[in-house]
């Protein structure tokens, strides 16, 4: 119902009401019996005085007071009479008015006419009361109370909390205010995911440049190293020096923008597939720059799922740090169970007994060993998750050097050569 509409229909109740009212005001009458026994009282009254009776005895018989014209008090007694509201009769001598028959007005009926017109006027006000209530609880659910309602909404909305929906209701006279709103509402949200999306991918694809271009490094720094011990040529020398230096510059700042990326990112997204197992030994072999890498045994050929781009970043977070800190033989173990391939990488330098293995998968910590040299501390904390999101797990050991070994999820089909 429109507000219009229930304005008109209050106006009719009111004007029903007052009419009413009106209407029981007006039949409130004396009873015409009342009348007609004061009439009969005052012919009997007018009789008995013609056939001589006394005054007194009339009076007495008949409850009534008869005042003359001649007597003292007649003007005050009669507008007492008035004054009270009383029943007055003419007393006349042909057409000589001579008095006045007075009867006390019979003050029962007057009490309760008043008592009437109380509760009639009573009931007015009461029902205009329930109508006020009933408009002001109206107004209150369909308008005011869906009006804080948006208030409250569009303050969440000012605060960024997009979740919470708003609902509609039927009859709610914000209606189409309301369904705005909520697309509004929608809108924002979407275009927030959007935003926040966006700059996941482009933080991804910083993160993920960034350590790619760490392997062609690191390999341009190995060749660099291994020239400049064969080479004899002292100008040589000194340019393969050069790039070697300005590979380090390269090299740190990479760093230093992977890092910066990696802490808005928190981690890389993985995407294991199912491949064959047989990729791992081409990656190794892509990174054994300097021949210190042993094959104790043969690689199984089975399926494995893995992410490719995540587990060559494994392989080269876990070579390079056996570069950089042991500089020692790396061997390489190959075990083949019912639901994993296990791959051991051991090397065998002097300082990794001051390592803590329960910490080196913690982001940013590098261990007492790492001296001067460059990092991050994030190398096996990426190496870790990469391989929890393959649905594999990576173990640190210190063992008569440093040990880590990693177990990949079996894809259960073999790989035939």
């Amino acid at each position: 119902m429109k507000v219009r509409y229930l304005l008109i229909t209050l106006n009719l109740i009111v004007a029903v009401l007052v009419i009413s009212c009106l209407t029981n005001i007006n039949s409130l009458k004396y009873q015409s019996s009342q009348m007609a026994d004061y009439n009969d009282r005052y012919q009997s009254i007018e009789e008995g005085i013609g056939s001589g009776k006394s005054l007194t005895t009339l009076m007495k018989q008949y409850h009534c007071k008869i005042i003359l014209t001649k007597d003292v008090g007649y003007l005050k007694e009669w507008y007492e009479a008035i004054n009270h509201q009383d029943i007055i009769f003419d007393h006349m001598n042909g057409n000589v008015l001579i008095g006045k028959i007075i009867f006390e007005r019979n003050k029962s009926i007057f009490n309760t006419m008043k008592g009437d017109i109380k509760k009639i006027i009573l009931s007015f006000i009461v029902s205009i009361l329930v109508l006020i209530d009933l408009f002001c609880a109206y107004l209150y659910l369909r308008i005011i109370k869906p009006f804080h309602k948006l208030k409250h909404f569009a303050g969440e909305v000012a605060l960024g909390h997009l979740e919470e929906p708003l609902h509609m209701h039927k009859h709610n006279y914000f209606g189409a205010f309301t369904e705005s709103f909520d697309v509004m509402r929608e809108e924002l949200k979407k275009a927030r995911e959007g935003e926040y999306q966006a700059n996941l991918s482009k933080r991804e694809l910083v993160a993920s440049l960034s350590h790619d271009i760490k392997t062609p490094v690191s390999t341009i720094k190995a060749v660099c190293e291994i020239l400049e011990i064969k080479l004899k040529d002292n100008e040589n020398v000194g340019k393969i020096h050069t790039i070697d230096q300005k590979a380090d510059v390269i090299d740190h700042l990479i760093s230093n923008l992977f890092h910066a990326t990696l802490e808005e990112l928190e981690v890389l997204k993985v995407n294991p597939t199912e491949e064959s197992s047989l990729l791992i030994k081409d990656m190794l072999d892509d990174m054994n720059h300097y021949q210190l890498i042993e094959y104790v045994n043969e690689l199984p050929s089975c399926l494995i799922l893995c992410d490719k781009l995540r587990l060559n970043q494994v392989f080269d977070n876990i070579i390079s740090n056996s570069y950089k800190y042991a500089n020692t033989t790396i061997q390489i173990r190959f075990l083949e169970t019912d639901n994993h391939l296990t791959i051991e990488i051991r090397d065998f330098g002097t300082s990794a007994s001051d390592l803590d293995p329960y910490l080196l998968t913690e982001k940013f910590y590098r261990g007492d060993n790492a001296g001067d040299k460059n990092g991050s501390g994030l190398g096996l904390y990426l190496a870790n998750n990469f391989i929890e999101g393959m649905g594999g797990e990576l173990i640190c050991e210190v063992d008569q050097g440093f040990v880590v070994t990693l177990h990949l999820s079996k894809a259960g089909m073999i790989v035939k050569k």
